[in-house]
């Protein structure tokens, strides 16, 4: 009797060790998915913008006849505005209103107190 009570304390801990590190690696799996996602945006964040101003400073620079100077200008804002961007992303910085903060409360809520 003794012999089958170890047996069955010996598989609950197992499961209990199995269900943990499976936890484990989906926290892991969501964890990677957001870093990625997060590169993903600061990268289009930094082109975009930086397109963006090129496409402004040629126009302008176009339609008055002043060659370089406005393509120069827009392109060095462009290439600020993305990497203030990126600094607003890696910080965190704004994305509390809104949806956002709606799905951190949600993430927060569905995790379990560790015993």
């Amino acid at each position: 009797m003794s012999n089958d009570l170890d047996d069955l304390e010996a598989k609950i801990a197992q499961f209990k060790v199995g269900k943990s590190s499976v936890a484990q690696q989906q926290t892991d799996k969501l964890k990677e998915a957001e870093n990625t996602n997060m590169g993903i945006r600061a990268g289009a964040e930094l082109v975009v913008t930086i397109g963006a101003g090129v496409l402004i400073g040629y126009g302008l620079d176009n339609w008055l006849g002043t060659k370089p100077i406005f393509l120069i200008i827009f392109l060095l804002a462009g290439v600020f505005a993305g990497f203030f961007n990126i600094y607003r992303i890696t910080q965190n910085i704004g994305s509390s209103v809104g949806y956002a903060s709606l799905q951190k409360a949600e993430k927060d809520a569905k995790k379990a107190p560790e015993k």
